[in-house]
């Protein structure tokens, strides 16, 4: 298969482990749908985490429950370790000099189609050229301000959906972060759509005749 050179990648950022299926899916579907282009690729971590670990989102978050329930840390961590870092071993590696790599690699030589379902999460969120995060003022999630803050050290735009709050009332640190990433906030996923669309002067995907 030939690999092809992506022009933008961009992380689909917000909470799996403690959201239901629908509210995992029907976002990210929606931003794929808006933003449907040949210019631009997607890292779905619901459906590329699953191509990793062998098992869909919601199954793999009762699974890694059950280990840390079962105090079998050593298997815990194995698995956490393929979700934020794929075919990565980090354990004897300086995760800032690891991410730096990383980062300066897709400058240099840019991201691949046929690259994404090796890599872990933090890799597909450094590679980025922007990620989008959805944050409901509910949301439990760890996770995705992990990513966030990543953005953050590394002037990673982020377009942040707080489909239920305004920045006034969002935590202070969270919005801080955003801003000084490069990035905007959007109340809804068609708003940030449509600035994204504009900002990277996306193509629209071509429609197929009818024959």
């Amino acid at each position: 298969m030939e690999s092809k050179r992506i022009k933008y990648l961009s992380y689909l950022a917000g909470s799996i482990e403690s959201a239901t299926k629908k509210e995992m899916i029907f976002w990210r579907e929606e931003v794929k749908e808006f933003l449907k282009s040949p210019d631009l690729y997607f890292y779905d971590p619901v459906t590329q985490e699953a191509k990793k670990v062998g098992k869909n989102s919601k199954d793999q978050v009762q699974y890694i429950s059950g280990l840390k329930q079962g105090g079998h840390w050593d298997k815990f961590a194995e698995e956490m370790e393929k979700i934020w870092f794929g075919t990565i071993e980090t354990i004897k590696l300086d995760k800032v000099r690891l991410f730096i790599y990383l980062y300066e690699k897709a400058r240099l030589e840019g991201n691949y189609d046929t690259d994404l379902d090796l890599w872990g999460d933090y890799e597909a969120v450094i590679r980025s050229n922007f990620i989008i995060a959805y944050l409901p003022k509910d949301a439990k999630t760890i996770g995705t301000i992990a990513e966030i803050h990543t953005c953050y050290l590394f002037n990673i735009p982020v377009y942040l959906i707080l489909p239920d709050q305004s920045k006034t009332e969002a935590n202070s640190t969270l919005i801080d972060m955003v801003m000084k990433s490069g990035g905007e906030i959007f109340y809804s996923v068609k708003e940030a759509c449509d600035f994204i669309r504009d900002k990277y002067k996306l193509k629209e995907e071509k429609k197929e005749e009818k024959k």
